[in-house]
């Protein structure tokens, strides 16, 4: 399904502000090979919410096309929210569900590339930003699965170290000694 939008115009030839920022953001669908213009923000936010309560790895990484200056920073994370805005410019910001100290913005995105949008097979997307500079920033996020998935929750026993289940073991063994002699 396209989504096709016109682009308002103001009497002195400038664009609406409702069309500013993510309004000129392509989306570009792998699977299909099409290119759209984002329709809303809504539309957006139908597709990120997919990540939302899921385990995501994510890599931050940011080039100079010109030379060979490059960064790049990996995590992996469960998604809290995900708050959209379009003021000035579009700003996306993915929170981390079990720290508030931690979350990943990204600013102004030239594209998105959605990898697969099968839903529950391997969904991932790319936002792609670049500067006048010729510095190229991307943000890959790929769903690793539901919060709970191939996460083994420890239990009681497995978080104690070994010398703390000895000492147990001693309690518990000695314990029944004593019982046993009175």
């Amino acid at each position: 399904m396209a989504f096709h939008r016109k682009v308002p115009f103001l009497p002195s030839g400038e664009r609406h502000p409702s069309t500013r920022g993510g309004a000129h953001m392509k989306i570009i669908y792998t699977r299909g090979n099409r290119t759209e213009t984002l329709a809303s923000i809504a539309t957006l936010r139908k597709i990120l919410n997919r990540f939302v309560a899921h385990r995501v790895f994510y890599e931050v990484s940011s080039r100079n096309k010109r030379g060979h200056e490059f960064f790049s920073a990996k995590n992996t994370f469960v998604v809290g929210t995900i708050e959209i805005v379009n003021r000035d410019y579009l700003t996306i910001t993915i929170f981390d569900a079990h720290s508030s100290a931690h979350s990943i913005e990204i600013l102004n995105p030239a594209s998105m590339r959605i990898y697969d949008d099968t839903l529950g097979k391997g969904f991932a997307v790319s936002f792609l930003s670049e500067t006048p500079g010729g510095v190229e920033s991307r943000c890959y996020l790929r769903d690793e699965g539901e919060e709970g998935d191939g996460l083994q929750h420890k239990s009681a026993l497995e978080r104690i170290t070994l010398p703390q289940l000895f000492e147990y073991l001693e309690e518990i063994t000695h314990a029944d000694v004593v019982g046993d002699k009175t």
